[in-house]
């Protein structure tokens, strides 16, 4: 009985020390341990939201970039298959051109008489949306960008075949880019203006 006995005070003592144990183990942080947690979320956000925004910036400048391109190569294909002028100019309706800049949007469409106006006869074949955020500027493609039936580009002198627009946004020239048409009629993308010199931005 006394063996007995004993071994039941063990089991119990046992017990205890284990659901002691328990309750230790389930007590929540300290504040020190919280603050530390605390500092440390901090310094990971600090980390991550920079590379963030610049993943989005990047992101954001090279869709407009495509779609310009895209545009171009429209143009450029529609003018050679159909043997006719095609004009791209800025458009903020997505019907007609506008005196508005290139990033408020622009439009694609047949125009054999030259004029950059879309006439009843003729044809949108492609829009562009605003670029939020962006500008889109060109000296000499200021009001528009017109393919000839060969392939090349008409600019704002109307016996100009080159240019370039340079693609800026709030981060400045360092982070700009530059679309030069040459005279093929085909866009490249460049760090840099055809003359090999850094672009501004406004």
């Amino acid at each position: 009985m006394v063996a007995v006995a004993a071994m039941l005070a063990r089991n119990e003592s046992g017990q205890a020390n284990h659901e002691d144990h328990f309750v230790r183990k389930q007590r929540g942080f300290t504040l020190i341990e919280l603050m530390i947690a605390v500092a440390l979320t901090g310094i990971l956000l600090g980390m991550g939201v920079p590379a963030l925004n610049l993943f989005v910036s990047n992101a954001r400048q090279t869709s407009v970039i495509n779609d310009f391109v895209s545009s171009m190569h429209t143009a450029r294909s529609t003018a050679i298959t159909t043997n006719t002028r095609v004009t791209i100019c800025p458009s903020s309706d997505g019907a007609s051109c506008d005196v508005v800049d290139w990033e408020e949007g622009w439009i694609v469409f047949g125009d054999p008489d030259s004029d950059r106006v879309v006439d009843p006869d003729e044809r949108v074949v492609a829009t562009a949306e605003g670029a939020a955020g962006l500008t889109i500027e060109s000296p000499e493609f200021g009001a528009f960008l017109t393919y000839r039936p060969n392939g090349r580009v008409m600019n704002a002198s109307l016996d100009g075949s080159s240019g370039e627009f340079t693609v800026c946004d709030k981060r400045g020239a360092d982070r700009a880019k530059v679309l030069i048409v040459d005279l093929s009629g085909r866009p490249r993308l460049s760090k840099y203006l055809a003359d090999g010199s850094s672009p501004a931005c406004s």
